[in-house]
């Protein structure tokens, strides 16, 4: 019996183009699923390599053809990163402009025969890391296989934001994600607070109180680009936002049993805060006991099985579609009329 082993590897693009095109190199075996990559990915992934930067690994099984001696693959991991890459040397695509708005100008549109030499040369002599494996039962290649897949999760937004973006408006919204309130009031769950979520709310929070309320996140990605070299306001933003959730914090002591410890509504407390503070009442006047007992009272109304007027409005706008600016700006009225009592 054959000894397992497995071995790095580096073979380049024109290498395993020519491989795959000879039938050497095997794309799909049985347990892998069919090809499911957007055209978008698949242009981020040609931009990856246009750009130089490095991809995850690859992992083959090598074995021998007792036909021809010659050596065969079958791609265990790897094999929609691998189809992208020769659909494009074989112009099945264009490099079409990606959600990331990544692609290189000078490049948008183009498919492979479209490119400059130089570019194309690129390309096929992108060097790819490789694990052969050889020696292995195809019980234990399906393990593998399911191993490596099992608990893949998606990078979302927030941590691609993480992981490409720099500048001082990644900072600050990183600093204000370590305050303890947001796990300690279960704003977010420590499962959450480790997928960047209380980065991205602090990001939004910035926004809306330079801004007002807005439209999902969209907004997020300019404020990342537009202030990296400086963020004058983080200071004042950062003072606000503390000022704002130490008041709460008198207000509703016991923050984690509320329906305003969630994020969407509390981000339209922080916003009618802070428009009750800027109308000329300023925040200091208003008695957190007395607003905490109104807002106590609300919430039982929303609670209620015959819901009316702004309770019902408000349960409508908390249950669908939380982040949109419709639904966020009725909360955030009305939060901020029923403060406006105090």
């Amino acid at each position: 019996m054959e000894k397992t082993k497995f071995s790095p590897t580096t073979k380049d693009i024109a290498l395993l183009h020519q491989l795959q095109q000879s039938g050497q190199l095997k794309l799909q075996p049985e347990f892998q699923r069919n090809s499911v990559w957007p055209r978008p990915a698949k242009a981020y992934l040609i931009d990856t390599i246009l750009n130089e930067r490095p991809i995850p690994l690859f992992f083959f099984q090598r074995s021998t053809s007792p036909q021809s001696g010659r050596p065969e693959y079958a791609v265990i991991d790897g094999q929609q990163r691998l189809r992208a890459v020769f659909e494009f040397l074989d112009d099945r695509f264009s490099l079409t402009e990606s959600k990331d708005d990544s692609i290189a100008k000078p490049f948008e549109k183009k498919k492979y025969s479209q490119l400059p030499p130089e570019m194309r040369e690129r390309i096929l002599n992108y060097d790819l890391v490789v694990q052969e494996l050889s020696g292995y039962s195809e019980n234990d290649i399906r393990d593998m296989f399911a191993r490596m897949n099992r608990y893949v999760v998606p990078l979302s937004k927030q941590e691609l934001r993480h992981a490409k973006q720099q500048g001082k408006f990644k900072d600050f919204v990183e600093r204000l994600a370590r305050w303890p309130f947001w796990t300690q009031n279960r704003v977010f769950t420590k499962k959450q607070a480790g997928r960047m979520r209380p980065a991205e709310f602090c990001a939004e929070l910035a926004i809306l109180l330079s801004e007002g309320p807005q439209d999902k996140k969209k907004t997020i990605d300019l404020y990342y680009i537009r202030f990296q070299e400086t963020f004058a306001e983080g200071t004042s933003l950062q003072n606000r936002i503390k000022e704002y959730l130490d008041w709460i914090g008198k207000a509703l002591p016991d923050l984690l049993r509320h329906r305003f410890r969630r994020s969407s509504e509390l981000y339209s407390l922080i916003g009618a805060l802070d428009r009750v503070s800027r109308s000329g009442s300023r925040l200091s006047k208003m008695d957190p006991a007395g607003a905490g007992q109104k807002l106590t009272a609300f919430e039982q109304k929303t609670r209620g099985k015959d819901l009316r007027g702004d309770a019902a409005r408000y349960v409508l706008a908390a249950s669908k579609h939380t982040d949109d600016l419709g639904p966020r700006t009725v909360r955030t009225d009305i939060l901020e009329s029923l403060l406006s009592q105090v």
